[in-house]
């Protein structure tokens, strides 16, 4: 739901337009629409927001709007309008005609709708919008009349006269039924209407008199009496078509035409009328009777006017976005293309030492002592794994259990069939039990330099958990989100003389073939690991990413220059886990994911919403035709709301572990616990408790199913008792034996967490 000042719930007047249009539209409402308007061709209804809005005001305007989308047509009014001084009139004469047919069909097709439309036109009627105070109906033009009777007289609420003549014209309006038929009785009240305008003032100039005594019939277009085949052939000799296209609001036809004409017509018409010396104008465009209450189409301009002024001139700017959709093999970096990254970069360095004459024996004992490191934290976290391993299994058999039924298979049990006398009890029994749901987890690894001096630990606890997923059978992927793009992604633009001049992404990583789509920053995810790798690939790759975040990246030590740290495209990582989560269950026939992102911060922005104070922005899922307002801080609700959308599309578990570089809670206090309310200050209270004692504590989020904000520097610890001289006393053994615990508790909190919500939804 949008919210704006009117009471009206807009998210079920989106529901209503689909309903009514047959079709899964777009429903827009934007604080700059000057009115409503169908965009057939992105197939799109934008409503102005308005304001003391009721609701059958506000179903009569959504349904004469869907009605047009129903049954006018997007092209050929257009080339009968045609250009000149006479197009905003011959515009306003043949909105007239087609209100009245829309208006019927929709009457018709959907009965309910009646009386919304005869409690909106009483509204308007009471609110004066038509400015019949102090006129007499009977004497205003035709069409005018017309424009009454359709939209007033036939509730009864005022009575408008006709005459004999004129009655023709009322039953062909209430009776035609194509567009065609619009257009032809357009074109006849035209010519009877410049046929009954009143004798020229003989001071006005020759042009004009000329102008009254066609008909229609000059060459240039200026008349209005042309027919339905000369308003083509107009449209098709000059550029009228595109004239009136100025504005986008060709899809209208309808409520209002001021976005059609101000900005385009209304220059043309002045353009007519330069040089003119007379009293009045010697047109009928809509600059010629704007001030005169009783000219023709008087009542339809009040009408557009006052529908426009309908509007809520202090509403927020809505900004609505679509999200492109990913080209994964040009976002993806393989694990054999990352192995293939190492070993170029190894190879060069190779190179450049045998060049320089240096020495490379420390690179080499670099890596042999990251290798000694790596194993011995695999050795030294093994019973931990084994422990999460056993505590998976073990609620597995409970929930196992919890879905065991026994039934009885209907053959007699012969050992037990002699108790026949005194229980019933004598069938073969059968255990059955209820398949579980299967699981698989894909983990997106924050990247980015502000993840430097954390990244070590961040990498151990994502070891332990990977560990756990081999051990425990279950599928899983680990990539890093990135904006250090590798060459193999890259191309490059050469000059004749083979100079560099440009380079660019290989390919379009995401199809932006939406008008609407946002505009995502280049980056790369690195799939460091995967359960699909065999035990050699995996031993290279892991020594590879550990070694990485052990010496960081130098060109001696062969760190491939793609991998040093960068910015955060969190966001992006989001968007592609719209497509990965779906790709990955799949491939491995899990039902249910769990993504879980490890981040220091918060995304730069991608969906352009123009700053905090711009407006709402809305995001629109093109598929289910779902929206999702983004809420507050921008930096941080685009990531809510693309987690939400994540969830919905893909059914899986979003996990948040916000690693925070910091002993105290104090610097996050706006960005998870932002009211000062009590119940908020108790729970920061709560929380804080809990991040100090336990290295650790859970927020809320509109986001995550479940968010911890976790100490960055949190190393896993295994061995309690390190670091205590051998003639240590009693007391201190036991306090680093308790310590230790602690330490290892809030250490595993993630890969514990994981398996909890395995457990639960198994």
């Amino acid at each position: 739901m949008i919210e704006n000042l009117t009471t009206v719930k807009t998210a079920s007047k989106d529901i209503l337009a689909r309903a009514m249009a047959r079709e899964d539209i777009n429903v827009e409402h934007r604080a700059d629409a000057q009115t409503a308007y169908f965009d057939t061709n992105q197939r799109t209804l934008c409503l102005p927001v308005w304001k003391d809005m009721s609701n059958a005001l506000y179903d009569m305007l959504v349904g004469h709007e869907i009605s047009h989308a129903l049954h006018t047509p997007a092209e050929g009014w257009a080339d009968w309008v045609g250009t000149g001084p006479d197009a905003q009139m011959r515009h306003m004469f043949l909105n007239v005609t087609e209100d009245a047919r829309i208006e019927r069909m929709v009457k018709e097709e959907f009965p309910g709708i009646r009386r919304d439309f005869a409690q909106a036109y009483k509204e308007l009627l009471d609110r004066d919008l038509f400015e019949l105070k102090d006129k007499t109906i009977k004497d205003l033009p035709l069409i005018d009349r017309l424009n009454l009777h359709f939209k007033l007289g036939l509730f009864g609420y005022i009575d408008v006269p006709f005459t004999s003549d004129e009655q023709v014209y009322v039953d062909r309006m209430a009776t035609t039924k194509t567009f065609e038929e619009v257009m032809e009785l357009a074109t006849d009240l035209l010519i009877d209407e410049k046929q009954n305008q009143p004798e020229q003032q003989p001071e006005e100039n020759e042009e004009g008199d000329n102008s009254s005594d066609s008909d229609g019939d000059d060459e240039d277009g200026n008349g209005i009496g042309f027919s339905v085949d000369q308003g083509d052939e107009e449209g098709g000799n000059g550029a009228g078509s595109d004239d009136n296209d100025n504005d986008g609001q060709e899809e209208d036809s309808g409520m209002s035409m001021e976005d059609d004409t101000d900005d385009g017509e209304s220059a043309d018409s002045t353009d007519g009328e330069s040089g003119q010396e007379g009293d009045g104008p010697s047109d009928l465009s809509y600059d010629s009777y704007s001030n005169d209450p009783m000219t023709a189409g008087s009542t339809q301009r009040a009408f557009e006017k006052g529908v426009e002024d309908l509007r809520e001139d202090d509403a927020k700017r809505v900004q609505y976005v679509t999200l492109p959709d990913p080209n994964l093999d040009n976002i993806i970096v393989t694990p054999k293309q990352i192995e293939g990254l190492w070993e170029d970069s190894t190879r060069k360095v190779i190179e450049l030492e045998k060049e320089r004459n240096i020495d490379n024996q420390s690179r080499n004992d670099s890596r042999r002592e990251s290798n000694s490191n790596l194993q011995k934290f695999l050795n030294n976290s093994r019973p931990t794994v084994n422990h999460m391993v056993q505590q998976f299994q073990m609620k597995q058999a409970a929930d196992a259990d919890k879905r065991t039924d026994i039934a009885k298979t209907g053959i007699l049990d012969t050992t037990t069939m002699i108790n026949y006398r005194w229980s019933e009890d004598i069938f073969l029994k059968n255990e059955v039990h209820a398949d579980g749901k299967s699981h698989g987890i894909v983990m997106f690894l924050d990247w980015s330099s502000s993840m430097n001096c954390i990244l070590k630990d961040t990498v151990e606890q994502l070891i332990i958990l990977v560990e756990f997923c081999k051990r425990a059978g279950i599928p899983y992927e680990v990539y890093a989100f990135s904006s250090n793009i590798p060459d193999l992604l890259y191309t490059e633009t050469k000059d004749s003389n083979g100079n560099v001049v440009g380079r660019h992404i290989i390919s379009n990583q995401f199809n932006r073939d939406d008008k609407q789509d946002c505009q995502p920053h280049d980056f790369c995810l690195y799939n460091f690991l995967s359960s699909k790798m065999n035990n050699q690939q995996f031993k290279t790759a892991l020594s590879n990413l550990y070694y990485h975040v052990s010496v960081g990246y130098d060109w001696r030590s062969a760190v491939p220059r793609s991998l040093a740290l960068g910015c955060t495209p969190l966001n992006e990582a989001v968007l592609c886990a719209m497509d990965i989560i779906p790709q990955f269950q799949k491939e491995h026939g899990v039902q249910i994911v769990n993504a879980t992102f490890l981040t220091d911060g918060a995304g730069h922005g991608m969906l352009g919403c123009g700053g905090y104070y711009a407006g709402d922005c809305i995001v629109r899922d093109k598929k289910s035709k779902r929206t999702y307002k983004v809420n507050g801080n921008i930096s941080f609700a685009e990531t809510d709301t693309l987690l939400r959308m994540l969830k919905d599309k893909t059914g899986c578990n979003t996990i948040g572990i916000r690693l925070h570089d910091s002993h105290q809670l104090k610097r996050l206090r706006y960005s998870f616990w932002n009211e000062w309310d009590n119940e908020t200050n108790k729970k920061f209270e709560i929380a804080c408790r809990s991040y100090k004692k336990n290295k650790f504590c859970t927020a809320e989020s509109d986001g995550y199913d479940e968010l911890f904000v976790m100490q960055g520097n949190l190393k896993v610890e295994f061995d309690a008792l390190d670091g205590l001289d051998e003639d240590a006393s009693m007391t201190r053994i036991k306090n680093a034996f308790i310590k230790g615990n602690s330490s290892k508790k809030s250490s595993r909190v993630v890969a514990g967490r994981i398996i909890d919500i395995f457990c639960e939804t198994h």
